[in-house]
C-alpha cells in the first residue's frame, strides 16, 4: 500500500467522459457520495487507533496509509464533483446533507463495533465493483476521455489495495461474526441507496435535453447497466458472509496491479490507465 496523488488532468476533460454516457453518469453520481462517506470512514479508523487498546502495529500502519488515501480521494473527487454542482443539478446538496446528517448520528449513537463493521461493508463493495471495472467493462472505457476514466480506475484500484484494512479493523475491535454479517447488509442498503439516488439525479439531468424517445433509450441503457453489474458482482459477494471470509486472500487482477505501478509515477498520465495495462499484459 502506498498513498499516490496522480496527475491525470482532473477538471480537464468532459463530465461525459465515457462513449456510453450512462456509465460515466452513474460513476459520477457515486462520486457526489464518496467525500461524505471517505470522510465517515476515516474518523472511525481514527478512533481505532486511538480507542482499540493493543492494536497490532502493522495494522496501525495499515490504517494510517488506509487514511492517508481516502484523504487523498476525497480531495480529488470534491474537485470533479464541483463541476456537477457548477450545473446546478438539483437534489445533489440535500442528499449531501442527509447522508451527512446520517453518518454523524450514526458515529455519535452507534457502537464502534458497529460503526467499525458499516465501513467494512462499504469497503466489500468497493473491493468487488473494483474488480467488475477491471475485468467486465473494457468496453466502456474504451476510447473514454482518460481525465474522467482515470479518476474512477485510480479510486477503485487503490481502494482494492487496501480491501482488507477495514476488515482486520474489525477484527481488532470486535471480530463478531454475526455483528459483521448484519451491519454489512446495512451498509449494503444505506451506501448503495444514496450512490443509486445520486446516479438518477445526475441522469435525471442530462436527460432533459433529451427526447422521449431518447429519454426511453437512455433508461434501458442504465437498466442494462445496473443489471449487468449485479449479476456480475452478487454471487462473487456471497463470500463475504462465510464466518472465515479475509478479503487480504483476493488475488490482485494483473491490470490493476499494472495500472497501480503507472499511478505511482510523477508523470502525467493523459491515457487511460486500463489501457496501458491492457497493453503491458497481452
Amino acid at each position: 500500500m502506498q498513498v499516490r496523488t496522480p496527475d491525470i488532468g482532473l477538471g480537464e476533460g468532459p463530465l461525459l467522459w465515457s462513449k456510453i454516457p450512462e456509465f460515466a453518469i452513474a460513476y459520477n453520481g457515486y462520486s457526489v457520495v464518496i467525500p461524505v462517506v471517505e470522510h465517515y470512514l476515516n474518523s472511525i479508523m481514527n478512533r481505532v487507533r486511538k480507542e482499540a487498546g493493543g492494536i497490532d502495529p502493522e495494522l496501525a500502519d495499515a490504517l494510517e496509509i488506509f487514511i492517508d488515501q481516502e484523504t487523498q480521494h476525497s480531495k480529488y473527487h470534491v474537485r470533479f464533483n464541483k463541476r456537477m454542482f457548477d450545473e446546478g443539478i438539483e437534489g445533489l446538496k440535500p442528499l449531501m446533507d442527509r447522508m451527512v446528517a446520517d453518518l454523524r448520528k450514526q458515529r455519535e449513537t452507534k457502537s464502534l463495533a458497529f460503526n467499525v463493521a458499516y465501513c467494512a461493508g462499504f469497503e466489500s463493495i468497493a473491493t468487488y465493483d473494483a474488480i467488475y471495472i477491471y475485468t467486465q467493462c473494457d468496453r466502456f472505457l474504451e476510447g473514454a476521455d482518460p481525465r474522467g476514466a482515470n479518476l474512477l480506475l485510480w479510486h477503485v484500484a487503490e481502494e482494492f489495495e487496501h480491501r482488507s484494512v477495514c476488515h482486520d479493523a474489525f477484527q481488532a475491535v470486535s471480530g463478531n461474526y454475526f455483528r459483521r454479517v448484519s451491519t454489512l447488509l446495512y451498509a449494503f442498503w444505506h451506501v448503495g441507496g444514496a450512490f443509486v439516488q445520486a446516479e438518477d439525479l445526475v441522469l435525471a439531468h442530462y436527460r432533459k435535453r433529451m427526447s422521449p424517445e431518447e429519454v426511453k433509450a437512455s433508461e434501458r441503457i442504465s437498466k442494462r447497466l445496473f443489471w449487468r453489474q449485479l449479476r456480475y458482482v452478487a454471487p462473487r459477494m456471497l463470500k463475504i458472509l462465510l464466518p472465515w471470509y479475509n478479503p487480504a486472500r483476493l488475488p490482485t487482477p494483473q491490470r490493476m496491479h499494472r495500472a497501480l505501478q503507472v499511478l505511482a509515477g510523477e508523470a502525467p498520465i493523459r491515457t487511460a490507465v486500463i489501457e496501458q495495462s491492457v497493453q503491458a499484459t497481452a
